[in-house]
């Protein structure tokens, strides 16, 4: 990737980790609906050849439609000040925000879907070799540090129940 980090264009946004901000529905109220959905239409014809994430950036790029261009790169990446992009595609050059880099965002995000996804699957094959005494135990260990997990284990609890 061979985007430079000089200028870019900076959104306000809460800081943090990049993970913290890329949501869909953020996403597309930062940059509107038209571009959001242009961006959607470029990420599903796969036009989006590579994403690499690193602490609080993402880099991409993204095959343009236009033949005999080169590929258009894309970096999005936290400042103290909120979310900032580049693009080399014209709309980027601009200084706006455009579809490349919804495009790379949605893989990105798309791809730690599936990941968790995969690790989710992991863990249950793992936890089948827990014994239920120590799976409880762990719980409610847990559980006591988690108002959230407490919660949810009590509304199983309910179901169960019914």
């Amino acid at each position: 990737m061979t985007t430079g980090r000089g200028r870019g264009v900076v959104i306000g946004v809460p800081v943090g980790s990049i993970a913290n901000i890329l949501h869909r529905a953020t996403l597309a109220l930062i940059v509107g609906n038209r571009t959001f959905e242009r961006g959607e239409k470029c990420f599903a014809s796969g036009r989006v050849l590579g994403v690499e994430s690193g602490p609080g950036e993402l880099c991409g790029v993204v095959r343009p439609q236009e033949p005999g261009r080169l590929p258009y790169e894309v970096r999005l990446w936290v400042r103290d000040d909120g979310l900032a992009y580049q693009c080399t595609c014209p709309v980027g050059e601009a200084r706006q925000f455009c579809k490349h880099a919804v495009a790379v965002a949605l893989a990105h995000l798309e791809r730690e879907h599936h990941r968790g996804e995969r690790e989710l699957a992991r863990l249950r094959v793992e936890l089948m070799n827990v014994s239920i005494a120590a799976l409880l135990d762990g719980l409610v260990e847990h559980a006591r540090l988690d108002d959230d997990l407490l919660e949810a284990l009590k509304r199983i609890c309910e179901r169960a129940k019914r």
